[in-house]
């Protein structure tokens, strides 16, 4: 038996609602995992998919909440109902690297993300660090980045930084691309303190039919991450179509 228990604060709450609120894609549930009645607590793949488990059951919840709420009497039978295969999760935590779950949109060496151009056609395309001008003449060399990227991790289990900050429709934060990376970097500062302490888990995204809408074409993400600063266990899906 594994004692998880929900975090619930203002704080974390109102942070959650201002990710919603600007139109991010992510949905991340927090949790603390503590001893249970025999003084016990989990080993650490046991810990993340307890995180997994909660986390997903949570996002089925509310499909099928939001499924009964728009559903006619007559189309309640063809509605698709969404539950856990567990054969499919438990076994499929794979442990990632803090490169392979930010991915090639964020420049550890130098902690910097790199955000798409915002001001028009000549740069909308391209992709810049944070914290210099938006002109052509700054942009990085994304496509060799990705394909570098892409060598070294040839599977689809990280891109959380595209995840966060570029959803279908575009997040309400401006033109400013500075404005952009300050809220990817305080995104990572309020939810995973320091980096280099966190571990990450990455699950299967067949193993619920929440996550159909992402694999049309956006993408469709699970990750559990441990801050071992907070204490937080923290589980992140992103799945969603235009």
């Amino acid at each position: 038996m594994v004692n998880i228990i929900k975090v619930d604060s203002e704080e974390l709450s109102n942070k959650i609602d201002e990710h919603h609120k600007i139109g991010g894609a992510l949905r991340v549930s927090v949790f603390e995992i503590k001893e249970n009645y025999l003084g016990q607590v989990p080993d650490e793949y046991t810990a993340h998919l307890v995180t997994a488990r909660q986390t997903l059951e949570k996002e089925n919840y509310e499909w099928n909440f939001h499924c009964n709420k728009i559903a006619g009497k007559s189309q309640h039978d063809s509605l698709p109902f969404a539950m856990t295969n567990y054969n499919k999760l438990d076994t499929s935590g794979q442990k990632i690297t803090l490169q392979h779950f930010l991915g090639p949109h964020y420049d550890l060496q130098n902690n910097k993300p790199t955000i798409r151009g915002q001001l028009g056609n000549e740069t909308f395309n391209s992709y810049f660090y944070y914290d210099q001008i938006e002109s052509l003449e700054n942009k990085v060399d994304i496509n060799k980045i990705i394909q570098d990227f892409c060598n070294l991790y040839p599977d689809e289990a990280g891109y959380f930084i595209y995840a966060l900050m570029e959803p279908p429709h575009d997040l309400s934060l401006g033109k400013e691309i500075r404005k952009r990376g300050e809220y990817v970097l305080g995104f990572l500062d309020y939810f995973f303190d320091d980096l280099n302490e966190i571990t990450i888990y990455s699950w299967d995204t067949n193993c619920s039919i929440i996550f159909d809408p992402g694999n049309e074409w956006w993408g469709s993400y699970f990750w559990t991450v441990y801050n071992p600063t907070k204490k937080w266990h923290i589980g992140i899906i992103a799945s969603t179509t235009d």
